[in-house]
């Protein structure tokens, strides 16, 4: 059974989000998913593994986000990565 998810503000490269953190006693590990992006989730073998790896799994998610020129908006409405300038050319 899982234990109480315990919501954190984990401090990025890009930004603050949200993370939860709890322990599975089945596989006597850290289980870590962060909500502002459903595809991250880690764990560890102890809480602040656990805290360390999701931090990890958010930047990368983000850095390949930024790379395909995605823009991202953290808790605080603090964006990362840019539009890309336009190709078009204006005659003069």
């Amino acid at each position: 059974m899982a234990g109480r998810k315990k919501q954190f503000i984990i401090r990025t490269k890009h930004g603050s989000y949200r993370a939860r953190i709890w322990r599975d006693e089945k596989s006597q590990s850290y289980l870590a998913d962060a909500p502002d992006f459903p595809e991250v989730a880690t764990f560890g073998t102890s809480f602040m593994d656990a805290k360390r790896m999701v931090k990890d799994a958010i930047e990368l998610h983000c850095d390949c986000l930024i790379d395909t020129k995605k823009i991202i908006v953290d808790h605080t409405g603090r964006t990362a990565g840019r539009i890309p300038r336009s190709r078009i050319l204006v005659a003069a």
